[in-house]
């Protein structure tokens, strides 16, 4: 049973990471970033489940940072309407401080 929690959770981190490299838009590379974390904490309940630990308060912790994750999408898609801008990550760069 272990070995299904891993290898579903290599393919999700394996998805989000090739979401990450080949997005250029910052909510497509955070929401990229949200399915990693989520791959990870699917391994992590399938070992403490193996290992016969509690998994409650990993699972607490993972979706505090989901949470975090899903605040900074609703603040750039506000950020997007209020300023009528792009977040193409290769514009955000260039741009001088």
């Amino acid at each position: 049973m272990i070995g299904f929690f891993v290898v579903l959770g290599l393919a999700l981190f394996a998805i989000g990471l090739s979401g990450t490299f080949a997005s250029r838009h910052l909510v497509l590379i955070i929401l990229s970033t949200e399915i990693m974390i989520m791959a990870g904490s699917l391994v992590g309940v399938g070992m403490f489940d193996y290992f016969g630990g509690s998994v409650i308060p990993f699972l607490f912790s993972i979706w505090a940072i989901a949470a975090v994750g899903i605040l900074l999408l609703v603040l750039f898609y506000r950020y997007m309407a209020v300023y009528d801008t792009s977040l193409d990550v290769g514009v955000i760069s260039k741009l001088k401080r």
